[in-house]
């Protein structure tokens, strides 16, 4: 499954990038500490629904809603 279709409040650990995601995407995404085994937690959509902000670890970060779709993850 992808970080998009995971509901709010419900813990997923990141277990990679899907195709069609580019390299200087992975590497932005891998800089902010979206790495495979993290713990991401989906808490909020902004009025406009972009970005979404989430939990990754114990920090706080707003990732675009285009990208979303391209992060694996599973059930924590």
């Amino acid at each position: 499954m992808t970080l998009d279709t995971v509901p709010l409040d419900i813990p997923v650990r990141v277990l990679g990038y899907a195709a069609g995601l580019g390299a200087f995407e992975k590497e932005r995404l891998a800089g902010l500490g979206l790495r495979p085994g993290v713990s991401v937690v989906k808490i909020l959509k902004t009025p406009l629904r972009d970005p979404i902000e989430c939990l990754v670890g114990s920090q706080l970060l707003a990732i675009e809603a285009r990208l979303l779709p391209h992060i694996r993850v599973e059930a924590a």
